[in-house]
């Protein structure tokens, strides 16, 4: 038996405007909550979510069914956010050539300041670490330790066997572990 989104995309592709609503927004529902996980707040990943359902409406005829629509769709919305966070981190990087230009001003009370500046750029690290991943790792690894999918329903989601997602969860760890280190942040 065919799942909703399926029954839906063939409607949708004769232009059943009617079953496009509906596909729609069980997408929204499904890919929002992994464009949070991914993008950190609730703005971005409004714009991700929405560049996501877009490129999926433009790419329906493209759709082969080699994986499950969803599945398909899923992918379509990681790759929206990793193109975001490869775009922000440039940008800051951008930001940051042009505070380099700037004489600092020291202020003897902005210790919490810096605190907070330093965790964020910690964070921008990680996510920098993450989009440098190969596919297959970045997306098992998300997938368990931001999304909080279990191996299983990796395995399901990705079409492999559990001990690939073993592996490639353990591979995509060593390889962020790395890239981490590269960025100069310590690994306890």
């Amino acid at each position: 038996m065919k799942e909703p989104l399926e029954k839906w995309l063939e409607s949708a592709r004769q232009g059943d405007a009617r079953a496009r609503e509906e596909m729609l927004e069980v997408l929204m529902t499904r890919l929002y909550p992994l464009c949070v996980k991914m993008t950190g707040n609730q703005y971005d990943a409004e714009d991700c979510l929405q560049n996501s359902l877009l490129r999926i409406l433009d790419n329906l005829d493209n759709f082969s069914g080699r994986s499950s629509f969803f599945t398909w769709c899923y992918r379509i919305a990681i790759n929206i956010c990793y193109d975001f966070l490869r775009s922000k981190t440039r940008r800051k990087e951008d930001l940051w050539d042009e505070r380099e230009m700037e004489f600092p001003v020291h202020n003897p009370n902005s210790q919490q300041a810096a605190e907070e500046t330093e965790q964020d750029e910690t964070v921008e690290r990680i996510r920098a670490a993450l989009v440098n991943l190969p596919d297959v790792y970045r997306d098992t690894v998300i997938l368990y330790e931001i999304g909080g999918y279990s191996i299983k329903e990796i395995a399901a989601k990705q079409d492999i066997s559990q001990g690939t997602v073993k592996s490639r969860l353990s591979r995509g760890r060593s390889l962020l572990a790395l890239e981490l280190e590269n960025s100069g942040i310590e690994i306890p």
